[in-house]
């Protein structure tokens, strides 16, 4: 099925950001882990699936009728955690936007926040499409707009996402049907800063266009000062760090 060795990543600081974050991946992964649960629900997933910028891996048992899982990441490292934990599924390093994939031969697809980081959202639902087989569905969810709106009132520099409707733009309609989208708001609670702003570099996703701005931060009185603001945001749960997530499903449409 695979036409071919890993595809060259865009951007290699990215991959290996993610490739460090790969064997302590699970311990920072609350967000990624309420998100896939929201897109379970909705998933009946059959054959061969593909899950695009799987991490370390997903464990996709419950689902009976799944025959082959190939797990497709540009990061090496997480390509080789996959290989530990789930040997039984294929492992691909390569790029969402170039599938070493042969056209028409994956029946479900899934990405769970995995395409904010993607450069050229376009080019990977096209490359995704041309791989699906007719009637195909694929569940995805990406990090939407306003997302970390914490970190902005604690005086972060966060960098944007895309909107909903603005992710919906890259989708061609000629290939795909689009059965579901919405936001779904995601709140995750932490004891701490340090916690908080480590949820987001143990993942890997520090490095990347999203990353947390410490220039203007000289010293450890800087450091007080956004913990007091921190503890100003305090709920009994913990400090909360809030997401706004859009959740896609699409339906691959006959040529």
């Amino acid at each position: 099925m695979v036409n071919g060795v890993a595809q060259s990543v865009n951007d290699n600081r990215v991959a290996e950001g993610f490739s460090a974050a790969a064997k302590n991946y699970h311990q920072h992964d609350r967000l990624q882990k309420m998100s896939a649960a929201c897109l379970f629900e909705a998933m009946q997933p059959t054959g061969t699936l593909l899950d695009i910028g799987a991490g370390p891996g997903t464990d996709f048992s419950q689902f009976e009728h799944i025959n082959q899982v190939i797990s497709l990441d540009l990061a090496l490292g997480m390509v080789e955690q996959v290989k530990l934990s789930f040997p039984q599924y294929q492992a691909i390093c390569a790029n969402a936007e170039k599938l070493p994939l042969a056209d028409n031969s994956i029946d479900s697809a899934y990405s769970n926040l995995a395409l904010q980081w993607c450069s050229d959202l376009s080019a990977s639902f096209t490359d995704t499409a041309r791989v699906m087989k007719p009637n195909g569905e694929y569940h995805l969810s990406i990090v939407a707009k306003d997302s970390l709106a914490e970190l902005d009132t604690l005086g972060f520099r966060v960098n944007g996402f895309r909107s909903k409707d603005e992710i919906l733009t890259h989708v061609d309609t000629a290939k795909w049907h689009i059965k579901a989208a919405r936001v779904q708001e995601i709140t995750v609670y932490f004891p701490n800063l340090k916690a908080l702003l480590y949820s987001i570099k143990g993942v890997g996703a520090s490095i990347n266009a999203n990353q947390v701005s410490t220039d203007k931060i000289r010293g450890r009185g800087d450091w007080q000062k956004i913990m007091a603001r921190a503890e100003k945001l305090r709920c009994e749960q913990g400090i909360p760090l809030t997401y706004q997530v859009a959740q896609l499903c699409l339906m691959r449409i006959s040529d």
